[in-house]
Protein backbone atom coordinates (compact mmCIF):
# COMPACT_ATOMS: atom_id res chain seq x y z
CA UNK A 1 0.00 0.00 0.00
CA UNK A 2 2.90 2.33 0.97
CA UNK A 3 4.49 1.79 -2.67
CA UNK A 4 1.39 2.52 -4.70
CA UNK A 5 1.13 5.67 -2.61
CA UNK A 6 4.90 6.17 -3.42
CA UNK A 7 4.11 6.08 -7.09
CA UNK A 8 1.29 8.09 -6.98
CA UNK A 9 3.46 10.67 -5.53
CA UNK A 10 5.86 10.14 -7.85
CA UNK A 11 3.52 11.03 -10.48
CA UNK A 12 1.72 14.05 -9.02
CA UNK A 13 5.22 15.53 -8.76
CA UNK A 14 6.09 14.60 -12.64
CA UNK A 15 2.71 16.29 -13.54
CA UNK A 16 4.01 19.60 -11.87
CA UNK A 17 7.30 19.31 -13.57
CA UNK A 18 5.42 18.84 -16.98
CA UNK A 19 3.29 21.96 -15.87
CA UNK A 20 5.34 24.61 -14.61
CA UNK A 21 7.67 23.30 -17.82
CA UNK A 22 5.04 23.95 -20.79
CA UNK A 23 4.40 27.84 -18.52
CA UNK A 24 7.78 28.61 -17.82
CA UNK A 25 9.99 27.55 -21.19
CA UNK A 26 9.91 31.40 -22.72
CA UNK A 27 9.37 34.20 -20.77
CA UNK A 28 8.30 37.66 -22.47
CA UNK A 29 10.83 40.72 -21.10
CA UNK A 30 9.87 44.36 -21.06
CA UNK A 31 12.08 47.49 -20.84
CA UNK A 32 11.89 49.13 -17.56
CA UNK A 33 10.97 52.53 -19.33
CA UNK A 34 7.80 51.16 -20.31
CA UNK A 35 5.89 52.12 -23.92
CA UNK A 36 4.89 55.52 -24.69
CA UNK A 37 1.24 56.62 -23.66
CA UNK A 38 -0.49 56.57 -26.59
CA UNK A 39 -4.11 57.61 -24.89
CA UNK A 40 -4.70 59.67 -22.12
CA UNK A 41 -6.80 57.68 -20.14
CA UNK A 42 -8.67 59.04 -17.27
CA UNK A 43 -7.31 57.35 -14.08
CA UNK A 44 -9.12 56.70 -10.87
CA UNK A 45 -6.63 55.22 -7.66
CA UNK A 46 -8.22 52.90 -5.36
CA UNK A 47 -6.69 52.42 -1.97
CA UNK A 48 -8.90 50.45 -0.12
CA UNK A 49 -8.26 50.03 3.70
CA UNK A 50 -10.21 48.31 6.60
CA UNK A 51 -8.30 48.02 10.03
CA UNK A 52 -4.65 48.68 8.96
CA UNK A 53 -2.95 50.86 11.18
CA UNK A 54 -3.07 54.66 10.34
CA UNK A 55 0.69 55.24 10.25
CA UNK A 56 0.84 53.05 7.20
CA UNK A 57 -1.96 54.37 5.58
CA UNK A 58 -0.40 57.40 6.20
CA UNK A 59 2.74 56.63 4.08
CA UNK A 60 0.83 55.02 1.26
CA UNK A 61 -1.64 58.51 0.85
CA UNK A 62 1.33 60.72 0.73
CA UNK A 63 3.19 58.37 -2.22
CA UNK A 64 -0.24 58.35 -3.88
CA UNK A 65 -0.75 62.22 -3.80
CA UNK A 66 2.55 62.55 -6.19
CA UNK A 67 1.99 60.05 -8.45
CA UNK A 68 2.58 61.81 -11.93
CA UNK A 69 0.24 61.56 -14.50
CA UNK A 70 -0.52 64.72 -17.23
CA UNK A 71 -4.06 63.79 -18.30
CA UNK A 72 -7.13 63.42 -15.34
CA UNK A 73 -6.49 61.56 -12.57
CA UNK A 74 -8.77 61.53 -9.22
CA UNK A 75 -7.85 59.30 -6.52
CA UNK A 76 -9.90 57.49 -3.33
CA UNK A 77 -10.09 56.04 -0.18
CA UNK A 78 -12.49 53.45 0.19
CA UNK A 79 -12.47 53.28 3.84
CA UNK A 80 -14.47 49.59 5.47
CA UNK A 81 -13.99 50.36 8.81
CA UNK A 82 -15.53 54.33 8.63
CA UNK A 83 -12.95 55.62 10.70
CA UNK A 84 -12.88 59.32 11.17
CA UNK A 85 -9.02 59.49 10.95
CA UNK A 86 -9.19 57.58 7.73
CA UNK A 87 -11.55 60.45 6.53
CA UNK A 88 -9.52 63.50 7.61
CA UNK A 89 -6.20 61.72 6.47
CA UNK A 90 -7.69 61.36 3.45
CA UNK A 91 -8.87 65.23 3.06
CA UNK A 92 -5.40 66.44 3.81
CA UNK A 93 -3.83 64.38 0.96
CA UNK A 94 -6.60 65.30 -1.49
CA UNK A 95 -7.99 62.00 -1.70
CA UNK A 96 -12.26 61.45 -2.17
CA UNK A 97 -13.03 59.75 0.98
CA UNK A 98 -16.01 56.46 0.62
CA UNK A 99 -17.27 54.52 3.06
CA UNK A 100 -19.58 51.60 3.02
CA UNK A 101 -20.40 51.82 6.55
CA UNK A 102 -20.75 56.01 6.12
CA UNK A 103 -23.26 55.32 3.49
CA UNK A 104 -24.96 52.89 5.12
CA UNK A 105 -24.25 49.78 2.82
CA UNK A 106 -23.33 46.54 4.68
CA UNK A 107 -19.97 45.59 4.55
CA UNK A 108 -20.16 42.40 2.08
CA UNK A 109 -17.29 40.66 0.17
CA UNK A 110 -14.37 42.25 2.05
CA UNK A 111 -12.03 44.16 -0.39
CA UNK A 112 -13.80 43.10 -3.32
CA UNK A 113 -16.99 44.38 -2.48
CA UNK A 114 -15.12 48.10 -1.20
CA UNK A 115 -13.66 48.09 -4.87
CA UNK A 116 -16.90 47.18 -6.51
CA UNK A 117 -18.47 50.28 -4.14
CA UNK A 118 -15.71 52.29 -5.44
CA UNK A 119 -16.23 51.47 -8.78
CA UNK A 120 -19.87 52.64 -8.37
CA UNK A 121 -18.55 56.02 -7.03
CA UNK A 122 -16.28 56.86 -10.06
CA UNK A 123 -15.82 56.87 -13.47
CA UNK A 124 -12.13 56.90 -14.84
CA UNK A 125 -11.10 54.75 -17.59
CA UNK A 126 -8.53 52.89 -15.90
CA UNK A 127 -8.62 51.83 -12.11
CA UNK A 128 -5.07 51.57 -10.12
CA UNK A 129 -5.37 49.22 -7.51
CA UNK A 130 -2.63 49.99 -4.45
CA UNK A 131 -2.89 48.65 -1.00
CA UNK A 132 -3.05 50.35 2.10
CA UNK A 133 0.88 49.56 2.47
CA UNK A 134 1.84 49.63 -0.17
CA UNK A 135 4.25 53.20 -1.17
CA UNK A 136 3.70 53.23 -5.17
CA UNK A 137 6.64 55.25 -7.17
CA UNK A 138 5.39 58.99 -9.00
CA UNK A 139 6.12 57.14 -12.57
CA UNK A 140 3.93 54.29 -11.71
CA UNK A 141 0.93 55.20 -13.84
CA UNK A 142 3.10 56.45 -16.82
CA UNK A 143 5.42 53.24 -16.42
CA UNK A 144 1.86 51.09 -17.08
CA UNK A 145 0.14 52.97 -19.21
CA UNK A 146 1.44 52.59 -22.50
CA UNK A 147 0.51 49.00 -22.01
CA UNK A 148 -3.49 50.24 -22.16
CA UNK A 149 -2.73 51.20 -26.26
CA UNK A 150 -4.13 47.40 -26.27
CA UNK A 151 -7.63 47.21 -26.61
CA UNK A 152 -7.85 43.42 -25.39
CA UNK A 153 -5.90 43.86 -22.70
CA UNK A 154 -7.60 44.19 -18.78
CA UNK A 155 -4.83 45.02 -16.63
CA UNK A 156 -1.31 45.38 -16.23
CA UNK A 157 0.40 44.29 -12.98
CA UNK A 158 3.65 45.44 -12.25
CA UNK A 159 6.25 43.96 -10.00
CA UNK A 160 5.55 43.21 -6.30
CA UNK A 161 8.29 44.34 -4.02
CA UNK A 162 8.26 44.03 -0.11
CA UNK A 163 10.39 45.13 2.79
CA UNK A 164 11.68 42.17 3.90
CA UNK A 165 13.77 40.85 7.00
CA UNK A 166 17.65 40.49 6.92
CA UNK A 167 18.18 37.41 4.70
CA UNK A 168 14.88 37.15 3.87
CA UNK A 169 13.56 34.16 5.62
CA UNK A 170 9.97 33.49 4.53
CA UNK A 171 10.80 34.11 0.92
CA UNK A 172 8.39 37.03 0.82
CA UNK A 173 10.59 38.73 -2.32
CA UNK A 174 9.76 35.47 -4.19
CA UNK A 175 11.89 35.70 -6.19
CA UNK A 176 10.11 32.46 -8.48
CA UNK A 177 6.96 34.30 -8.95
CA UNK A 178 7.37 37.72 -9.69
CA UNK A 179 10.96 37.13 -11.55
CA UNK A 180 9.98 33.52 -13.52
CA UNK A 181 6.46 33.10 -13.42
CA UNK A 182 4.57 35.97 -14.09
CA UNK A 183 6.75 36.30 -17.09
CA UNK A 184 6.28 33.00 -18.43
CA UNK A 185 2.45 33.61 -17.75
CA UNK A 186 3.28 37.17 -19.71
CA UNK A 187 4.22 35.56 -22.56
CA UNK A 188 0.61 33.59 -22.91
CA UNK A 189 -1.14 36.92 -22.12
CA UNK A 190 -2.75 36.03 -18.87
CA UNK A 191 -0.55 36.97 -16.18
CA UNK A 192 -1.54 37.28 -12.98
CA UNK A 193 -2.82 39.77 -10.92
CA UNK A 194 -1.60 40.29 -7.35
CA UNK A 195 -4.48 42.83 -6.14
CA UNK A 196 -1.87 46.05 -5.77
CA UNK A 197 0.21 47.93 -7.98
CA UNK A 198 -2.44 47.00 -10.74
CA UNK A 199 -3.68 48.60 -13.77
CA UNK A 200 -7.59 47.67 -14.16
CA UNK A 201 -9.34 48.75 -17.40
CA UNK A 202 -12.81 49.86 -16.71
CA UNK A 203 -15.00 48.31 -19.18
CA UNK A 204 -13.01 44.73 -18.88
CA UNK A 205 -14.11 44.86 -14.86
CA UNK A 206 -17.81 45.51 -16.24
CA UNK A 207 -17.83 42.96 -18.55
CA UNK A 208 -17.60 40.61 -15.80
CA UNK A 209 -19.79 42.67 -13.06
CA UNK A 210 -16.80 44.00 -11.76
CA UNK A 211 -13.94 42.63 -9.13
CA UNK A 212 -15.21 39.06 -8.50
CA UNK A 213 -16.96 38.58 -5.16
CA UNK A 214 -16.95 34.84 -4.28
CA UNK A 215 -13.94 33.94 -3.72
CA UNK A 216 -12.23 35.54 -0.97
CA UNK A 217 -9.97 38.47 -2.10
CA UNK A 218 -10.36 39.73 -5.47
CA UNK A 219 -6.89 39.47 -7.66
CA UNK A 220 -6.60 35.73 -8.99
CA UNK A 221 -10.71 35.38 -8.81
CA UNK A 222 -10.73 38.61 -11.15
CA UNK A 223 -8.11 37.17 -13.33
CA UNK A 224 -9.66 34.20 -14.10
CA UNK A 225 -12.72 35.60 -14.94
CA UNK A 226 -11.02 38.09 -17.36
CA UNK A 227 -9.35 35.25 -18.91
CA UNK A 228 -12.32 33.05 -19.42
CA UNK A 229 -14.09 36.02 -21.16
CA UNK A 230 -11.61 36.48 -23.52
CA UNK A 231 -9.45 39.72 -22.11
CA UNK A 232 -5.85 39.09 -22.08
CA UNK A 233 -3.32 41.03 -19.39
CA UNK A 234 0.39 42.26 -19.13
CA UNK A 235 2.92 42.22 -16.51
CA UNK A 236 5.68 45.06 -15.87
CA UNK A 237 8.72 43.01 -14.32
CA UNK A 238 10.10 46.25 -12.85
CA UNK A 239 8.53 47.07 -9.37
CA UNK A 240 6.44 50.24 -9.08
CA UNK A 241 5.55 50.27 -5.62
CA UNK A 242 6.63 48.39 -2.19
CA UNK A 243 4.84 46.99 0.63
CA UNK A 244 5.47 45.29 4.35
CA UNK A 245 6.09 41.18 4.32
CA UNK A 246 4.98 39.49 7.42
CA UNK A 247 7.86 39.04 9.82
CA UNK A 248 6.20 36.14 11.92
CA UNK A 249 4.94 32.31 10.99
CA UNK A 250 1.41 33.73 12.33
CA UNK A 251 1.33 36.20 9.38
CA UNK A 252 2.94 34.11 6.71
CA UNK A 253 0.24 31.53 7.80
CA UNK A 254 -2.23 34.05 7.25
CA UNK A 255 -1.38 35.20 4.25
CA UNK A 256 -0.34 31.54 2.40
CA UNK A 257 -3.28 30.07 3.69
CA UNK A 258 -5.22 32.64 2.15
CA UNK A 259 -4.02 32.04 -1.22
CA UNK A 260 -4.06 28.53 -1.12
CA UNK A 261 -7.44 28.30 -0.08
CA UNK A 262 -8.30 31.10 -2.67
CA UNK A 263 -6.93 28.76 -5.11
CA UNK A 264 -8.19 25.64 -4.15
CA UNK A 265 -11.84 27.19 -3.75
CA UNK A 266 -11.19 28.10 -7.80
CA UNK A 267 -9.57 24.53 -8.58
CA UNK A 268 -12.45 22.53 -6.59
CA UNK A 269 -15.70 24.65 -7.50
CA UNK A 270 -14.66 25.79 -10.91
CA UNK A 271 -12.03 24.10 -12.48
CA UNK A 272 -10.12 25.13 -14.85
CA UNK A 273 -10.33 22.70 -17.06
CA UNK A 274 -13.84 22.85 -17.75
CA UNK A 275 -13.87 26.29 -17.29
CA UNK A 276 -15.51 27.60 -20.34
CA UNK A 277 -13.86 30.32 -22.56
CA UNK A 278 -10.45 29.76 -20.78
CA UNK A 279 -7.82 29.07 -23.45
CA UNK A 280 -5.65 25.27 -22.76
CA UNK A 281 -2.58 27.14 -22.06
CA UNK A 282 -4.45 29.22 -19.17
CA UNK A 283 -6.28 25.91 -18.21
CA UNK A 284 -2.54 24.47 -17.66
CA UNK A 285 -1.26 27.31 -15.69
CA UNK A 286 -4.39 27.83 -13.10
CA UNK A 287 -3.74 23.96 -12.79
CA UNK A 288 0.11 24.32 -11.91
CA UNK A 289 -0.56 27.04 -8.95
CA UNK A 290 -3.20 24.19 -7.51
CA UNK A 291 -0.85 21.26 -7.92
CA UNK A 292 1.37 22.99 -6.30
CA UNK A 293 -0.43 23.39 -3.00
CA UNK A 294 -1.39 20.05 -3.60
CA UNK A 295 2.07 17.90 -3.43
CA UNK A 296 2.82 20.22 -0.93
CA UNK A 297 0.29 20.13 1.22
CA UNK A 298 0.35 16.09 1.13
CA UNK A 299 3.40 14.92 -1.63
CA UNK A 300 6.43 16.75 0.25
CA UNK A 301 5.15 15.26 4.08
CA UNK A 302 4.39 12.05 2.38
CA UNK A 303 7.76 11.47 0.83
CA UNK A 304 9.96 12.85 4.04
CA UNK A 305 7.77 10.12 5.96
CA UNK A 306 8.57 7.23 4.57
CA UNK A 307 11.87 7.16 5.99
CA UNK A 308 10.56 7.68 9.75
CA UNK A 309 8.31 4.16 8.84
CA UNK A 310 10.99 2.33 7.56
CA UNK A 311 13.20 3.16 10.49
CA UNK A 312 10.57 2.16 12.87
CA UNK A 313 9.11 -0.70 11.42
CA UNK A 314 12.27 -2.17 9.17
CA UNK A 315 10.09 -2.26 6.51
CA UNK A 316 10.78 -1.26 2.63
CA UNK A 317 9.08 -0.01 -0.67
CA UNK A 318 12.01 -1.91 -2.81
CA UNK A 319 11.93 -4.81 -4.41
CA UNK A 320 15.03 -4.10 -5.91
CA UNK A 321 18.47 -4.13 -4.09
CA UNK A 322 19.20 -1.05 -1.86
CA UNK A 323 22.73 0.17 -3.91
CA UNK A 324 20.69 -0.04 -6.83
CA UNK A 325 17.58 2.44 -5.53
CA UNK A 326 20.27 4.86 -3.68
CA UNK A 327 22.70 4.88 -7.09
CA UNK A 328 19.07 5.40 -9.48
CA UNK A 329 17.85 7.74 -6.63
CA UNK A 330 20.83 9.98 -6.68
CA UNK A 331 21.42 10.65 -10.53
CA UNK A 332 17.58 11.48 -10.61
CA UNK A 333 17.57 14.05 -8.22
CA UNK A 334 20.68 15.75 -9.57
CA UNK A 335 19.14 15.93 -12.95
CA UNK A 336 15.79 17.13 -11.12
CA UNK A 337 18.58 19.82 -9.04
CA UNK A 338 19.46 21.02 -12.60
CA UNK A 339 16.47 20.88 -14.73
CA UNK A 340 14.86 22.92 -12.17
CA UNK A 341 17.50 25.55 -11.78
CA UNK A 342 17.72 25.75 -15.41
CA UNK A 343 13.85 26.35 -15.57
CA UNK A 344 14.30 28.61 -12.65
CA UNK A 345 16.70 30.46 -14.58
CA UNK A 346 18.63 30.70 -11.57
CA UNK A 347 16.40 32.49 -8.99
CA UNK A 348 16.56 30.18 -5.95
CA UNK A 349 14.34 27.74 -7.09
CA UNK A 350 15.71 25.63 -3.59
CA UNK A 351 14.61 28.68 -1.76
CA UNK A 352 11.18 28.28 -3.13
CA UNK A 353 11.05 24.43 -2.43
CA UNK A 354 12.29 24.87 0.74
CA UNK A 355 9.48 27.43 1.62
CA UNK A 356 6.79 25.18 -0.31
CA UNK A 357 7.89 22.12 1.79
CA UNK A 358 7.95 23.81 5.15
CA UNK A 359 4.85 25.07 4.96
CA UNK A 360 2.68 22.25 3.92
CA UNK A 361 0.22 22.34 7.25
CA UNK A 362 -0.94 25.62 6.39
CA UNK A 363 -1.52 24.52 3.21
CA UNK A 364 -2.78 21.15 3.96
CA UNK A 365 -5.51 23.25 5.92
CA UNK A 366 -6.38 25.55 3.47
CA UNK A 367 -7.18 22.76 1.01
CA UNK A 368 -9.35 20.76 3.26
CA UNK A 369 -11.50 24.00 4.24
CA UNK A 370 -11.85 24.66 0.24
CA UNK A 371 -13.87 21.57 0.53
CA UNK A 372 -16.18 23.00 3.31
CA UNK A 373 -16.62 26.49 1.34
CA UNK A 374 -18.13 25.86 -2.34
CA UNK A 375 -19.31 29.38 -4.09
CA UNK A 376 -21.81 30.51 -2.06
CA UNK A 377 -20.38 29.60 0.82
CA UNK A 378 -17.54 32.59 1.79
CA UNK A 379 -14.59 32.05 4.42
CA UNK A 380 -13.75 35.03 6.81
CA UNK A 381 -11.08 37.06 5.39
CA UNK A 382 -8.68 38.86 7.22
CA UNK A 383 -6.70 42.23 5.25
CA UNK A 384 -2.80 41.15 5.86
CA UNK A 385 -0.60 43.46 8.10
CA UNK A 386 -4.39 44.52 9.08
CA UNK A 387 -2.40 45.08 12.89
CA UNK A 388 0.80 45.01 14.25
CA UNK A 389 0.03 41.56 15.90
CA UNK A 390 0.21 40.26 12.19
CA UNK A 391 2.96 41.91 11.12
CA UNK A 392 5.47 42.20 14.44
CA UNK A 393 7.43 38.81 15.74
CA UNK A 394 4.88 36.37 17.46
CA UNK A 395 6.16 34.93 20.39
CA UNK A 396 8.62 31.99 20.69
CA UNK A 397 5.66 29.95 22.41
CA UNK A 398 3.21 30.31 19.60
CA UNK A 399 5.85 30.31 17.42
CA UNK A 400 6.69 26.92 18.33
CA UNK A 401 3.52 25.25 18.12
CA UNK A 402 2.90 26.37 14.76
CA UNK A 403 6.02 24.85 13.26
CA UNK A 404 5.60 21.19 15.43
CA UNK A 405 4.79 19.48 12.47
CA UNK A 406 7.50 20.49 10.64
CA UNK A 407 9.65 20.45 13.76
CA UNK A 408 8.54 16.35 14.50
CA UNK A 409 9.85 15.45 10.16
CA UNK A 410 13.06 17.30 11.19
CA UNK A 411 13.79 15.73 13.77
CA UNK A 412 12.64 12.20 13.40
CA UNK A 413 14.31 11.96 10.48
CA UNK A 414 17.50 13.45 11.99
CA UNK A 415 17.79 10.95 14.86
CA UNK A 416 15.77 7.71 13.49
CA UNK A 417 18.56 6.39 11.51
CA UNK A 418 20.65 6.32 14.69
CA UNK A 419 17.97 4.53 16.65
CA UNK A 420 17.06 2.14 14.31
CA UNK A 421 20.57 1.17 13.81
CA UNK A 422 21.43 0.77 17.51
CA UNK A 423 18.29 -0.63 18.58
CA UNK A 424 18.43 -3.13 15.71
CA UNK A 425 15.02 -2.05 14.56
CA UNK A 426 15.88 -2.19 10.80
CA UNK A 427 18.51 -3.54 8.25
CA UNK A 428 21.93 -1.34 7.60
CA UNK A 429 20.94 -1.02 3.81
CA UNK A 430 17.32 0.07 3.95
CA UNK A 431 18.53 2.34 6.36
CA UNK A 432 21.29 3.82 3.98
CA UNK A 433 18.48 3.40 1.04
CA UNK A 434 16.36 6.12 3.30
CA UNK A 435 19.26 8.20 4.51
CA UNK A 436 19.23 11.02 1.48
CA UNK A 437 15.74 11.33 1.70
CA UNK A 438 15.46 11.97 5.31
CA UNK A 439 19.10 14.53 4.53
CA UNK A 440 16.48 16.29 1.84
CA UNK A 441 13.41 16.02 4.60
CA UNK A 442 15.60 17.94 7.52
CA UNK A 443 16.93 20.18 4.62
CA UNK A 444 13.01 21.13 3.53
CA UNK A 445 12.12 21.86 7.27
CA UNK A 446 14.77 23.62 8.63
CA UNK A 447 14.55 26.79 6.64
CA UNK A 448 10.55 27.55 8.32
CA UNK A 449 11.86 26.30 11.89
CA UNK A 450 14.92 28.05 12.51
CA UNK A 451 12.60 31.42 10.67
CA UNK A 452 10.14 30.89 13.25
CA UNK A 453 11.88 30.63 16.27
CA UNK A 454 14.45 33.28 14.97
CA UNK A 455 11.87 35.89 13.69
CA UNK A 456 13.43 39.63 13.25
CA UNK A 457 12.46 43.25 11.89
CA UNK A 458 12.40 44.34 8.49
CA UNK A 459 15.79 44.67 7.30
CA UNK A 460 17.15 48.45 7.81
CA UNK A 461 18.98 48.70 5.15
CA UNK A 462 16.21 48.77 2.58
CA UNK A 463 14.87 51.34 3.85
CA UNK A 464 17.01 54.14 3.34
CA UNK A 465 14.32 56.82 3.53
CA UNK A 466 13.15 55.17 6.62
CA UNK A 467 9.46 55.42 4.92
CA UNK A 468 8.29 52.28 6.82
CA UNK A 469 9.34 53.18 10.59
CA UNK A 470 7.06 52.42 12.86
CA UNK A 471 8.15 55.10 15.30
Amino acid sequence: MVAFFFVLAEVACWLLFIFATVGLWRLRYKPKEGLPIAVAYSIDVFIPTYSEPVQYLTMTLRAASRIKYDGPISRYVLDDAGRPEVEALAREYGFHYLSRPQSNVPNENAKSGNLNFGMRHSSGDLILVLDADQIAQPNIVNSLLGYMRFDSVAFVQSKQSYLTQEGDPFYNKSQIYYDIVQLGMDNNDTALSSGSGVLYRRKALDSIGGFVEWNIVEDLTTSYELHAHGWKSFYFPHALSRGLSPTSISGVYQQRGQWALDTMRIFLWDNPFFKKGLRFIARMEYSTVALSYICSAFIFPFFYLIPIWSYLTGNTILLRPELEFIVLRSVYFLVMVLATRYLCYGQQPGKQFRMLAGLFPIYMRGIIRAFFYPKGKKPSYCPNNASLRCTLAASSRSSFWAVFPQSCILLLNLTLPFVSLFAELCEPKIIAANVLISAIAIWSMSQVVWASLSPGEWEPEEDPENVYSLD
